[in-house]
């Protein structure tokens, strides 16, 4: 009888935590979430999101909150995003796909930034106040990973592990964190270990690149990470770094007054890279071109949607990609477009505001 009063315990406790998620079931249709100010009565834009021809539009947040960020878990049920609902204050929300619920999963002081899911779904990665902190899906705790915790304070600022962190994820495998962190002479991008650091004595992260202004995103494998640069000691580029060999090789790079890359995306399969070009004006990005597509082996870049397009985000076949492009009236429309650079599609048509567009998960 004891057993079976702490098993229905558990369980009670169980549905309490996990509540109306239970009931949600990912969408029957692969589905892109973005952010627009479309019907905006309330103050602030929000999440909204669409199949991928553009139609079944549904509103996931209506408030007058500022929303941002919006990322699929890994099971395409749920949206986490940050908002500044709660006490004026950003923090870590999620979201049912279909709006059904919005739960707030922080409450520290601390303005909470750039939102990424683990690969199970159980965690998220953020960024609040410069430091790297990871809560569970269902609240709780929020964890701090960098600067870490265990390392002597002396250390941290003769290494630079106290500089502000912009940005962490871990690779699917939860074996390296990819962090960029501001410096003096621009933004610098590493990974480090995960037992390196939980360890704290033994922390030594492998350097990927530092430029004035850098983007990078872990590769599928979880083996190599691309970044997009503007002005490393005066070039421009994209590259790729091996994190197991420790070998970086530029795919194109330019000198002085030239081109640059900026927010890299993975192909699903890890073959090609889609990335923003933009032309560089006394070391500073200065006009975009475009989204681009390059082989991760390097070779010519392929241009895919020309003028001021930004934000790629591939479909899970890899034979898509959506961005904005900017209108004349300087806000922005959502298209779809074959990673080929054919069969372009505006899905939003002059629908007001609409940016950060992502491509929900291939449906399990």
């Amino acid at each position: 009888m004891l057993i079976g009063i702490i098993a229905v315990g558990c369980a009670a406790l169980y549905a309490i935590q996990r509540g109306p998620s239970l009931l949600l079931r990912p969408p029957a249709d692969e589905r892109i979430a973005f952010i627009s100010d479309r019907g905006v009565r309330r103050g602030g834009p929000d999440i909204w999101t669409m199949r991928t021809d553009g139609s079944d539009m549904i509103q996931v947040t209506n408030d007058s909150a500022d929303d941002r960020l919006p990322t699929w878990s890994p099971a395409s049920r749920e949206l986490v995003s940050i908002s500044n609902r709660r006490d004026g204050r950003y923090q870590v929300f999620v979201s049912a796909w279909n709006g059904d619920y919005t739960h707030c999963l922080t409450i520290s002081e601390g303005t909470k930034d750039v939102p990424v899911w683990s690969a199970d779904g159980k965690e998220i990665t953020f960024i609040s106040s410069g430091k790297v902190y990871v809560v569970r899906r269902y609240g709780g705790r929020e964890e701090q990973y960098l600067p870490p915790l265990n390392v002597p304070e002396e250390e941290k600022i003769v290494s630079g592990l106290n500089l502000p962190y912009m940005y962490a994820a871990w690779t699917h495998d939860h074996e390296y964190l990819l962090f960029t962190q501001e410096t003096d002479v621009g933004r610098a991008a590493a990974v480090v270990e995960s037992d390196d650091l939980m360890e704290g004595e033994h922390f030594q992260p492998v350097g990927v690149a530092i430029a004035r202004s850098l983007d990078v995103a872990w590769a599928p494998s979880g083996q190599h990470v691309a970044a997009g640069f503007i002005n490393r000691k005066g070039e421009s580029g994209l590259l790729v770094v091996d994190i197991e060999a420790v070998e970086a090789g530029d795919l194109f790079v330019s000198k002085g007054d030239g081109k640059g890359a900026a927010k890299p995306a993975w192909s699903p399969n890890g073959k090609r890279i889609a990335f923003e070009m933009w032309t560089v004006k006394d070391g500073m990005q200065d006009k975009c071109l475009g989204i681009y597509v390059i082989s991760a082996l390097g070779g010519n870049a392929a241009p895919v949607i020309s003028g001021d397009a930004r934000e790629p985000c591939w479909s899970p076949d890899g034979e898509q990609l959506v961005c904005t492009l900017a209108r004349k009236d300087g806000k922005r429309d959502i298209w779809r477009v074959n990673a080929d650079g054919s069969g372009a599609i505006n899905l939003t048509r002059g629908m007001e505001d609409s940016y950060n567009p992502v491509w929900s998960p291939a449906l399990r």
